[in-house]
């Protein structure tokens, strides 16, 4: 089960990635076009949908998953109620964004695209409840091909615009197109797996919500300190203080994508095994914080010590100063990677009353020190605030009884890629100079002391050859039966 885990994981990060290049490609071309004062615009409407996307991955999508898991044969009416809540939560959203502009006082221009981020706001809230439906039969590779047609149309769609020397509202506009057919192509692939049916069982509510009003709000707190600093920049310092912030922001997210893969692939099995198998569901958390230590913790050295030279060669010289924030937020990036692994196990496990505890204090502390630290230094204290807020939930967990475990893994399996890192940070200060021999150089610097200090061992070497010499992902299997 970790192999065939570990399988699908990896396919869904080769889509992931292939997702990324085209949104960093979408987001340089819109930084380079549109100017630090578009940009910002562009990134304080985003906002909404990372509250959606995130409240989705976070709160309707994991206890989803484990229903319809435990429950193969009420999956049709499970998604179809959850379709429903989602159209509901996506209304919400659409007033808390209006809610906003008229508190931070927007002026017309974004009032203008706020009307088409509405409709997009509905629309990637449907999209998720299809991604549901692959997830829980560890096949996302449909989603993700329907997702890659959306994001070429919109590539294609601001390159038209630019060609023509259009505006914002004229690229918000034409954007739409795109994920009109997304959504139609996701349909035609989930109707395989499972088709909705739309009756609502008022049993399937109350099971839905028992489960989720604490992952409300986690949800609802990690949209504060997730982006919060950038509604507070824009009251404060303006779109241009935005502009130079979100570039850091959108290029330290891009490694989310492989927490977020493998917790699309543990969650459905973390579930059963907790109700089946209490050491298969312990060895399996603790894979997944390992892995992802011994990831994430060496791309922080290496990009927080060429921030300003990544911001400058992607997005332009004009974005060179965001190269600062850059070096920070790749640390907190930690963080965030142990955290989605964390709310997943707390979900698996019907832990998620105690995931509002650690997100909240960690918001509060997010919101304080924003306060402080942006008046007098922008968005270098915004980026400031998440390195000192993100840390807040695991440091918390570790003295709570029920949660022990978890924290102790996370900084037992960090222990090792910091060694390694560390001397491997001394070969690139060193080398720093001469880019090339550093950035060739040093991960095999790293894998080298990993191995010395037995940070990886023989089962991880075979768990690699197992994905590398998967002979073949199926695009199009039989659909599984949940009759």
């Amino acid at each position: 089960m970790i192999e065939k885990i570990a399988k699908n994981t990896a396919a869904i990060i080769v889509a992931n990635i292939i997702e990324m290049l085209f949104n960093m490609l979408i987001s340089i071309s819109l930084a380079r076009y549109f100017g630090q004062n578009g940009f910002g615009k562009l990134s304080f409407l985003f906002v909404f949908f990372f509250f959606i996307t995130s409240n989705d991955n976070l709160l309707i999508k994991p206890i989803l998953a484990r229903e319809m898991s435990r429950d193969k044969a009420n999956a049709p009416v499970i998604i179809g109620n959850g379709m429903i809540i989602r159209a509901l939560f996506s209304l919400s959203t659409v007033l808390l964004l209006w809610v906003t502009i008229w508190l931070v006082k927007c002026p017309a221009d974004i009032v203008q695209l706020a009307v088409f981020t509405s409709i997009g706001l509905f629309m990637a809230s449907l999209a998720g409840s299809y991604e549901s439906i692959f997830q829980v039969n560890l096949n996302v590779w449909y989603f993700k091909t329907a997702n890659l047609s959306c994001l070429l149309g919109t590539l294609f769609m601001l390159y038209a615009v630019i060609f023509l020397k259009g505006n914002l509202l004229q690229f918000y506009i034409l954007s739409l197109i795109p994920g009109f057919i997304f959504l139609g192509l996701a349909k035609h692939y989930a109707d395989k797996f499972i088709k909705p049916r739309f009756s609502i069982d008022l049993q399937v509510w109350r099971v839905l919500f028992k489960g989720s009003w604490p992952l409300l709000l986690t949800s609802i707190f990690i949209f504060i300190y997730h982006r919060i600093d950038q509604v507070l920049l824009l009251g404060m310092k303006g779109a241009l203080e935005v502009g130079s912030y979100s570039v850091a922001v959108k290029f330290a997210e891009l490694f989310n994508i492989v927490p977020i893969a493998l917790t699309a692939s543990m969650l459905p099995v973390m579930s059963l095994y907790f109700k089946t198998s209490r050491p298969n569901f312990d060895k399996m958390y603790r894979l997944g914080f390992k892995y992802l230590l011994l990831l994430i913790i060496p791309v922080a050295v290496w990009a927080s010590l060429f921030s300003g030279e990544i911001v400058s060669f992607i997005y332009g010289k004009q974005f060179l100063s965001s190269g600062t924030a850059l070096a920070i937020l790749i640390w907190a990036e930690i963080f965030v990677f142990v955290g989605i692994v964390n709310n997943a196990i707390l979900v698996a496990s019907d832990k998620q009353a105690l995931d509002p505890l650690f997100t909240g204090v960690s918001a509060v502390v997010n919101i304080i020190m924003n306060l402080l630290l942006i008046p007098k230094y922008g968005f270098i204290g915004a980026a400031l605030s998440s390195l000192i807020a993100y840390p807040v939930g695991p440091v918390m967990g570790y003295f709570i009884k029920t949660t022990r475990p978890y924290s102790s893994s996370m900084l037992y399996y960090s222990l090792k890629p910091l060694v390694a890192s560390s001397l491997m940070f001394v070969f690139i200060y060193f080398t720093r100079n001469i880019f090339w021999l550093a950035f060739f150089v040093s991960p095999f610097i790293y894998v080298l002391i990993l191995c010395l200090v037995k940070g990886i061992n023989k089962e991880d070497m075979k768990l690699v050859r197992s994905i590398i010499y998967y002979p073949r992902i199926k695009w199009m299997k039989e659909p599984v039966s949940w009759q």
